[in-house]
């Protein structure tokens, strides 16, 4: 392989592993947001 094949190589791995982590990030911040607030528990009387 060329240098410039290699360069190429290891940028579409770098692009794919980091369009994968923004992903991931945005899933995760996404369920945050949608998550149902803890409402506090009643006590027994």
């Amino acid at each position: 392989m060329t240098s410039i094949q290699i360069s190429a190589l290891i940028f579409l791995i770098c692009s794919a592993a980091l369009l994968y982590w923004i992903g991931y990030r945005n899933g995760q911040a996404d369920g945050r947001k949608h998550q149902p607030e803890p409402r506090p528990r009643r006590k027994a009387v």
